[in-house]
């Protein structure tokens, strides 16, 4: 059985249109919908609508524990109670149209014996392929620099606010999108092994589920949580991989621009949020390899 877990927050419709896609799909599966204790009571909404579905699930969190932890309690309730071969997380703002999506991933695992595998993230608001992120992997030296880097956007105030004002241009933002993937040598149609994955759909396989009780590091809200994936499978020595052969569409940020009044309180959240992930990403390597993030 493959076990799909959907953090909800906030937005309903969205949550709705990326069950129905998984409803689709051949193969036998589960689905696990996390609410993160949103403000608007549509998490108690879901769970009246798919009361009487035999295969849905819907948790309710006490309250928002952020995408890593949110995630996570889905990803061991469905450990605990359903045993399943593959785990799948995914933002409710995904959708597959892939129907045989199942059965590709488990064809992919007989081959490959992956721990973890990444479809093609489509983002269909940006126009480009989100995953991979990028092709090599992150250094001490590199998260240290980009944290201090977010602690002077932190402080910059005034420089956010013209930031905010430029990425308004929606071309310009696409166009920064492009130039970023471009230099990153990414070509979407092309199979990478051990690189960082999007964390909007990830699949977990049956030997990573059975040595953790945990997808994420379980130290930050928001951000950099495949990065630190990606650190941490590397020293476990667990395979990832990046497909061609699985795609999903993500409609970017639906439940994020819900949330805040103005693209400044989003940005002013994005730093901070992106500065304390650095942050606990750079204590966890300062560690010099401790195996007790391995450990159940």
């Amino acid at each position: 059985m493959f076990c799909f877990v959907v953090l909800h927050y906030l937005v309903k419709e969205e949550t709705i249109l990326c069950v129905n896609s998984i409803l689709q799909l051949i193969g036998e599966k589960r689905i696990i919908i996390v609410d993160n204790a949103s403000p608007n009571g549509s998490g108690k909404e879901l769970e009246q609508i798919y009361s009487e579905v035999p295969n849905i699930d819907v948790i309710v969190l006490p309250e928002n524990v952020g995408f890593a932890k949110g995630n996570n309690a889905g990803y061991l309730y469905a450990k605990k109670n359903y045993q399943p071969e593959s785990i799948v997380i995914m933002n409710n703002d995904i959708q597959i149209a892939q129907q045989d999506f199942i059965i590709t991933a488990k064809e992919l695992y007989k081959a490959e014996k992956y721990a973890v595998l990444g479809p093609d993230v489509y983002a269909t608001s940006l126009n480009i392929h989100q995953s991979p992120k990028r092709l090599t992997h992150y250094t001490q030296e590199e998260v240290h620099r980009l944290l201090k880097q977010y602690e002077k956007k932190c402080s910059q105030k005034r420089l956010t606010r013209i930031k905010c004002r430029i990425k308004r241009v929606k071309a310009l933002k696409r166009f920064v999108y492009h130039r970023r993937i471009k230099r990153n040598l990414i070509d979407h149609r092309n199979t990478y092994y051990d690189v960082p994955l999007h964390g909007s759909c990830l699949i977990f396989s049956e030997p990573f589920i059975q040595q953790r009780d945990y997808a994420f590091f379980n130290e930050t809200f928001m951000y950099y949580e495949t990065e630190i994936l990606d650190y941490e499978c590397q020293k476990k020595k667990f395979k990832t991989m990046y497909t061609p052969r699985l795609q999903v569409l993500h409609h970017h940020n639906v439940a994020t621009n819900q949330t805040f009044q103005s693209d400044i309180q989003r940005t002013v959240f994005m730093n901070t949020t992106i500065r304390e992930s650095l942050s606990a990403f750079h204590t966890l390597m300062e560690k010099d390899g401790a195996e007790e993030i391995f450990s159940e």
